[in-house]
């Protein structure tokens, strides 16, 4: 059999690609743009992940467009106009609302739906590509800022608690699409910085989000809900959701700075698909990871609920809008000068840039209980206008909490990458990573949507930070120094892929 030309010309992407990534045609003879039409390709002798010369020597403007940095940006665009207005929301304590408690059920809700979706987000995102799994999410987006605004404007609150609902499943299709892409696509020693670009992108929004929260509360020194029109300006920004998603490039046409494509082993079926998740399920490194991943944004609900309850309208508004502005810069940095120092090896890095969360997460903790015990009866609202430096002792173990957290997420997020950083091997990774991160999020707004006694949740919060600390310290034990470009939990199943793997050895 003739070998077929190594790179067949596509001209709508002005690169050369190779025939496993050619999009899959319809019957008229057009090209769709399926990412995952990958077949079983018969032994011809070339290998998929080598480095696309066409694209080296490709004008500027499609390197940009093909490449991982803008994939980056548009990720991060997303949780700009999605997630991260519904965290400026959220990061008015309560949502925003008179009340804390009906915001925390409706987030519970939505955080039990997007566990669920993104505990089969491996097979999702494998079967139908990142790119349609983003656009399912934009259509989501509006969801949660015009529940708050019904809810607030017209006392509707079913609709709140049925936006948060969908919305939560939309925005799994989100979560395992970018953590699928945060994995797999940047090169080992960049994939900080890229997770930091991510972070930072997503954090912006919330910048943005706090400037209008601020801009529209500045003058209420009281407890209570915020302006009802602040919620209208969240459902403009997220309409455009869809746009972002469209400007994606499957995964296929993905390049590397140094030329690489995204490595990714063999097409399976669906159940295929399911069974290498179980695998996954199956090996320590899940589980270890299980209570870190629990833990991460666990303190949501805590310390949004704390305040919601200590804390002035304008205060909040305030804090919406000094939490991501800090953050911006702190993930940009801890990315590029920690996670991706090379003079460090991975493990040595992977146990500096846990160091660098949890010490201070520790000390908050110890923080935050001591100004519990101050608390009077009734709780005083306390206002930076007002209250001086007694609102800034209360405050400052908040924003500590905040500002790390984001740096406890790309350390998880980076560690898993250390693994493999095969495009569907990550899908298997990041959706479980998510599953348990939401469902941390979901027990977390839970416990915090019953006022019987506002105290005990935050000690459930430093409860699951203490467990989570041996469950760290024994992953971290297992990172590799290399991360292997295929999937090694199923290749050390015995499972060989059906097509050539990255190393360009063949196999049956």
């Amino acid at each position: 059999m003739p070998i077929p030309p190594a790179y067949p010309h596509n001209e709508l992407a002005d690169t050369d690609l190779h025939p496993i990534e050619q999009d899959r045609k319809d019957p008229d003879g057009k090209q769709g743009d399926t990412e995952d039409a990958v077949e079983a390709v018969p032994d011809q002798g070339y290998d998929p992940f080598e480095v696309d010369q066409k694209y080296l020597v490709a004008s500027k403007s499609t390197k940009f467009y093909r490449g991982v940095l803008l994939q980056m940006i548009l990720f991060g665009t997303l949780a700009l106009v999605g997630p991260s207005m519904a965290d400026a929301i959220s990061n008015l304590g309560g949502g925003g609302l008179s009340s804390p408690y009906l915001a925390n059920l409706a987030n519970s809700l939505s955080y039990t739906m997007s566990c669920l979706l993104t505990l089969c987000g491996g097979p999702l995102i494998n079967k139908i590509g990142i790119k349609w799994a983003c656009l399912i999410a934009a259509i989501g987006m509006p969801l949660a800022p015009s529940g708050y605004y019904t809810s607030a404007r017209l006392g509707i609150d079913w609709y709140l608690l049925l936006s948060r609902t969908v919305g939560g499943l939309t925005d799994g299709f989100l979560y395992i699409g970018e953590s699928t892409a945060m994995l797999s696509y940047p090169l080992p020693d960049e994939r900080g910085l890229y997770l930091g670009i991510w972070s930072a992108m997503r954090n912006s929004g919330s910048i943005l989000g706090g400037a209008i929260n601020y801009s529209t509360n500045f003058s209420k020194e009281t407890a209570g809900g915020i302006a009802w029109s602040t919620y209208l300006v969240f459902v403009g920004f997220s309409a455009t959701g869809f746009i972002w998603a469209l400007l994606l490039s499957p995964t296929a046409k993905v390049r590397r700075r140094d030329g690489s494509r995204i490595p990714s082993s063999a097409r399976m079926s669906w159940k295929e698909e399911f069974v290498a998740l179980w695998r996954h399920l199956q090996k320590p490194r899940t589980w270890l990871m299980f209570v870190p991943a629990f833990y991460s944004f666990f303190i949501g609900g805590t310390f949004g609920t704390y305040l919601s309850l200590n804390f002035s309208v304008r205060s909040r508004a305030l804090s919406s809008l000094i939490v991501p502005t800090i953050t911006v810069p702190a993930v940009l940095l801890y990315g590029k000068f920690i996670l991706d120092r090379k003079s460090w090896s991975q493990k040595k890095r992977a146990w500096i840039c846990a160091a660098a969360w949890v010490i201070p997460q520790a000390a908050a903790f110890i923080w935050v209980s001591i100004e519990i015990s101050k608390q009077q009866n009734p709780l005083i609202a306390y206002d930076y206008g007002i209250h001086g430096a007694r609102w800034a002792e209360a405050y400052l173990p908040y924003l500590i909490i905040f500002v790390t957290c984001y740096w406890c997420q790309l350390s998880i997020y980076w560690i898993l990458g250390t693994f493999s950083t095969d495009v569907k091997s990550s899908a298997r990774t990041g959706g479980l990573f998510r599953a348990f991160e939401t469902a941390g999020q979901a027990v977390s707004y839970g416990i915090n949507a019953n006022s019987a006694n506002k105290n005990v949740p935050m000690w459930i919060n430093i409860g699951v930070f203490v467990a989570a600390l041996p469950c760290l310290f024994f992953l971290i034990r297992l990172v590799p120094e290399q991360p292997k470009e295929h999937d090694d939990v199923v290749e050390a199943d015995g499972i060989k892929p059906a097509v050539p793997v990255a190393s360009g050895a063949l196999v049956a």
